[in-house]
């Protein structure tokens, strides 16, 4: 009976470790079609949600921070010194890939001596080998809610909200030519609490085509906005993802560095040229090493119109035309919504031209031009005008969302302009 018992007690004891991931998977937000691989998908470790343990202030989704992308929904917080719901340690976390570094990203609930091990990763590798990775406080973590700001000396500070912070940890891979099977995270049961909210597998550099995993960046400075420019020319500023003549896909010469820039006139319509919106697709982060955003919220526009212009193009090929790409979702004042989805060889096509692909058949091809890359294989770039009728004229459009579909294409925005109701 005794036997029994404990068995039974051992069991609940089990079940009551895992609660806390149990009870709250529904909370989490789905993996991202732009989360490849190499970015772990934690979701069935996960034992707390972002909101729940104080962070909900870091941006969700396929995210970067010091040049490491992560996939950012959740985490998985140990127990500590003090009786808890969490667990000691969470294993085998499934990895099975090769890497030449890894990134965590990582904090703790409370605060221990300087060097102190509050945790370890366990690397488990195909071959048998096992190797260990220390999470030590005052290195490479530190309170994530303490109110005294101490920077590890080896981990960049992530920012979440005014007084959380977790901690970007980067190490290079101390067997990167053998597979790495599963991780297993586990607490030394210290003051400190450990918890990881996301794991990057960097591939190997002979496997990647970019330098990095990174954020897009405006590397190279914005133009000032035209004092000519009036209303009708949304203004973009603080929406744009990088400059016209960025290496935004860190290969050398991929920018629209001869597009004229500031106030110009394409097929008949004036627009204010100056940067570039750059939305995720599946392929994006693993042709490119960069996170991009999925959709760009809130565009002010405060105007009526009887139509409304896009300068557009997508970037990266392997999209059958009818595939919508993307949309435009209008917002009005007196709260209605409209949307214009982008179909790939409809209003939308690569925008490096491939005679193959043909024409638009709904919108108008009305910049051409290249670039480095462009001329050394022989083709051109392009931009399109894209023009959708408002079917609400006589109503002001309070903003514009500008959404990804998230397939193998990335929707690209480099203007918008209003046409004035007549």
């Amino acid at each position: 009976m005794k036997h029994m018992f404990a068995i039974l007690l051992g069991v609940w004891l089990a079940y009551a470790n895992l609660a806390p991931a149990q009870a709250k998977l529904a909370e989490f937000s789905a993996r991202s079609m732009q989360a490849i691989p190499e970015l772990l998908d934690l979701t069935p470790y996960y034992t707390s949600t972002l909101e729940s343990a104080g962070l909900g202030n870091l941006p969700d989704g396929v995210q970067a921070f010091s040049r490491a992308a992560f996939d950012v929904r959740g985490l998985i917080q140990l127990a500590g010194a003090q009786p808890s719901a969490f667990p000691v340690a969470v294993k085998s976390i499934q990895v099975r890939r090769k890497g030449e570094k890894i990134d965590f990203l990582q904090g703790a609930a409370g605060s221990a001596a300087d060097n102190t091990v509050v945790g370890v990763y366990l690397l488990h590798y195909a071959t048998g080998e096992t190797r260990k990775i220390p999470v030590v406080y005052g290195r490479n973590v530190e309170d994530s809610f303490a109110s005294a700001a101490q920077i590890p000396t080896d981990a960049a500070v992530v920012l979440a909200g005014k007084s959380a912070r977790v901690f970007k940890y980067t190490i290079n891979n101390p067997s990167p030519a053998a597979e790495i099977d599963t991780i297993d995270f586990v607490s030394m049961k210290t003051a400190a609490a450990p918890f990881v909210i996301a794991v990057t597998v960097e591939p190997p550099q002979a496997d990647r085509t970019y330098e990095w995993f990174d954020a897009i960046h405006a590397w190279n400075p914005i133009p000032r906005r035209d004092p000519a420019a009036s209303s009708d020319q949304v203004d973009l500023t603080r929406f744009y993802g990088t400059s016209l003549n960025d290496d935004w896909f860190d290969h050398p010469g991929h920018d629209l560095q001869d597009v004229p820039e500031g106030l110009h006139s394409f097929g008949g319509v004036q627009f204010d040229v100056r940067g570039l919106i750059v939305l995720a697709g599946t392929e994006s982060l693993s042709v490119s090493g960069l996170a991009l955003p999925e959709a760009v919220r809130g565009i002010p526009v405060g105007r009526k119109g009887s139509a409304v212009h896009f300068l557009q193009a997508s970037a990266f090929v392997g999209t059958s035309r009818g595939l919508k790409i993307g949309e435009y979702t209008f917002r009005y004042e007196n709260g209605e919504t409209r949307s214009a989805d982008l179909i790939y060889g409809e209003n939308e096509l690569d925008w490096w031209v491939n005679p193959s692909e043909g024409h638009p058949t709904s919108a108008k091809e009305v910049w051409f031009g290249s670039n480095p890359a462009t001329r050394a294989r022989g083709m051109k770039t392009r931009l399109l005008l894209y023009t959708w009728k408002n079917p609400l004229p006589d109503v002001t459009i309070r903003s514009i969302d500008f959404v990804s579909a998230l397939t193998t294409s990335s929707p690209m925005l480099v203007a918008i302009t209003v046409e004035p109701a007549k």
